[in-house]
């Protein structure tokens, strides 16, 4: 019994593919009585290195496993590739070829080939870095669509990884959201890993030694055909622009949540692939900005010359949409230099940088394109005066500047204490005065009074040696008032200086 690691139907062991999907038939893991059959890699241990541990997952051109680095104890993936993929000495060079040039590349986001054999029973695999997270494929399958600037950040990291592919020569051929990979990590942001490269390769090139093969047999083992290209379908020589169409499909179906073309057969799609042309995305969602979908279309033109002649090219559009839309993405080469911070930012006293984000982005939208210094010297002409930031944090340095601090805030709780010990004195000196002025002499009082017989049609006027100077001495209790209202203000301060 067999079964279609694609769609989960069992078929009879006469059959090699898939009548609905055209996928390679693996052994089923199962048995008509509901026991396990034991998988013969389960324990074992490939060229006293790689010890076998548990199945990760079934593809048409293989089985990846999570193993054991037993020189090392370092848990690894190992992809044993099928058999009938290597059955003589000429498929064996061939993969040996490719299995170096995959491990050549070296690229953030394409997974790391660390090593390749054969065992003396004729498996032959690719030992690779084990990752945790998720393929884009279950992704979509519960979270499609996907939101834009996810759906962008994505994109702009696996056209990376396909980039650096295309310049070391090689063509993915099988690009497709189950070769894509998004690690979860809870102290890293999600990276995503390309996987499989030049193993589809392999495939085809093991096909032009073997007898002609039928449309449907050919996509399934060297390509899916919802996301092969017009002329992967048509057998045609590929360039990197097919690997381009299979990324605009992917950035299609992220976006809307299905695939440009779909059909009751391999067949059938590979027909729609090369004459129909997709349903434009904003008829699918709305939501999605023009010049994103202008990109996507883009990618889908039938004809080669027509689209992005490499991912590089198709990542520089992207990413240039992406800075214009001001969306948030992980793109590595989108830093700005020493130069851009220092333009749009202002130096502050305590020799910190402040970068004001929002000029930052006009100015990286204002700069992108071909005649990017002529914008940037017109952009800063027309620009407002460095100071006129409406917030600034000033920042202290650590080292001299935080002992300067320091020194001064005890000088001023010395002169605050200095201020108070004056104040205190003389607020002591002022009591005894006060209490000897509070009680005058009655020597003044006989004088004040009125004549014996005054007449009484007069008001009596008091004496003028009783008189108030022009300028009177301040009372005793104004002197303690204001000594009193001193002292609430240096209390004031002192409990709230700020």
């Amino acid at each position: 019994m067999l079964l279609c690691p694609t769609c989960g139907r069992h078929y009879s062991s006469n059959i090699q593919f898939c009548p609905v999907d055209q996928s390679a038939l693996q052994a089923d893991h199962t048995v008509a009585e509901g026991s396990a059959v034991a998988d013969p890699l389960i324990g074992q241990t490939l060229n006293n290195k790689y010890l076998i541990e548990q199945p990760l997952g079934i593809g048409g051109m293989g089985t990846v496993y999570r193993a054991r680095h037993l020189l090392i104890d370092r848990a690894v993936a190992v992809k044993v590739l099928n058999q009938r993929l290597f059955e003589d000495e000429a498929a064996r060079a061939r993969f040996q070829r490719e299995a170096k040039a995959a491990g050549r590349l070296q690229h953030l986001n394409a997974v790391a080939v660390t090593d390749f054999g054969q065992t003396s029973a004729g498996y032959v695999y690719i030992v690779m870095e084990l990752l945790e997270g998720r393929t884009l494929r279950e992704i979509l399958a519960k979270e499609a669509p996907l939101e834009t600037a996810r759906a962008v950040s994505l994109m702009l990291q696996a056209s990376a990884a396909v980039a650096a592919a295309h310049d070391a020569g090689v063509i993915h051929r099988d690009l497709k959201p189950a070769n894509i990979f998004v690690t979860q990590s809870a102290d890293a942001p999600s990276i995503v890993k390309v996987l499989d490269f030049g193993i589809a390769k392999l495939a085809a090139e093991t096909l032009d030694d073997d007898e002609p093969h039928t449309l449907t047999q050919i996509g399934a083992m060297i390509g899916t055909p919802r996301y092969m290209s017009p002329e992967q379908c048509s057998g045609l020589e590929l360039t990197p622009a097919a690997d381009v169409y299979s990324l605009g499909v992917i950035l299609y179906e992220m976006l809307t949540g299905t695939v440009p073309f779909s059909g009751s057969s391999p067949l059938a799609i590979a027909v729609k692939q090369t004459s129909e042309y997709p349903r434009p995305p904003k008829e699918i969602v709305a939501a999605i900005p023009d010049d994103l979908e202008r990109v996507v279309l883009h990618t889908l033109e039938k004809d080669p010359k027509d689209r992005p002649s490499n991912a590089a090219e198709f990542r520089s559009e992207l990413l240039e949409i992406a800075e214009k839309l001001g969306l948030e993405h992980h793109a590595l080469i989108s830093s700005p230099d020493l130069a851009a911070l220092r333009d749009v930012g202002v130096e502050s006293p305590s020799g910190r940088l402040i970068v004001d984000l929002s000029r930052l982005r006009e100015g990286r939208v204002l700069t992108s394109g071909q005649n990017e210094t002529t914008v940037l010297a017109g952009a800063v002409e027309n620009r407002p005066a460095k100071n006129t930031f409406s917030r600034m944090e000033v920042g202290f340095r650590r080292g001299y500047s935080g002992k300067l601090v320091v020194a001064a805030m005890v000088l001023f709780a010395l002169i605050v204490s200095g201020i108070l010990f004056f104040v205190s004195r003389a607020h002591k000196s002022n009591v005894p005065a006060a209490a000897t002025n509070a009680d005058p002499s009655p020597t003044p009082e006989p004088s004040s009074l009125p004549s014996p017989s005054p007449s009484a049609t007069q008001k009596p006027r008091p004496s003028p040696s009783i008189e108030p100077s022009p300028n009177p001495s301040p009372s005793p209790e104004k002197k303690r008032g204001k000594v009193g209202s001193v002292m609430n203000k240096v209390k004031r301060i002192l409990t709230k200086p700020f």
